[in-house]
């Protein structure tokens, strides 16, 4: 993200909130997802380091499976074994990084300001956020967006 930042290019990263990373500050910006049966709300918290805006997802699903606060790692109680609800979890993640360009109004440099609406290239460069294309397909394309 520094690198494409460094090239004139505006860039957001977006990461769950596992923590109270110190320099990011709650943008009072909330979305209602779907996940599963029911509707989840979730914040999102900024930070513009390097060139980049880095927002985090915050959602009680993240910040419950932080390691020493519960004993536990991100993604499962131990090595090879998953949370059961990793699903959900990384289903409310990729829907808030849908909404997050077009609802956060970011002004935090010199050349870029406000939403950065829906003309933006997504990169899901793992399965947590493998399920962003089929999203944006099924959730977006299909009513123009």
């Amino acid at each position: 993200p520094p690198a494409l930042a460094a090239r004139g290019h505006r860039v957001m990263t977006i990461s769950p909130r596992y923590d109270q990373y110190k320099d990011a500050w709650d943008t009072s910006v909330a979305v209602e997802v779907k996940v599963g049966d029911s509707i989840e709300i979730v914040r999102f918290f900024h930070c513009y380091k390097r060139g980049v805006d880095r927002v985090f997802v915050d959602h009680p699903m993240f910040l419950e499976k932080v390691w020493g606060k519960t004993g536990s790692k991100i993604y499962g109680p131990k090595a090879g074994l998953d949370y059961l609800d990793n699903e959900l979890r990384f289903s409310l993640l990729c829907q808030a990084a849908l909404e997050a360009p077009r609802v956060l109004n970011l002004n935090s440099s010199n050349y870029f300001s406000g939403p950065y609406g829906e003309d933006v290239l997504f990169i899901a460069n793992d399965w947590h956020t493998a399920l962003i294309p089929c999203y944006l397909k099924s959730m977006y394309q299909s009513r123009g967006i």
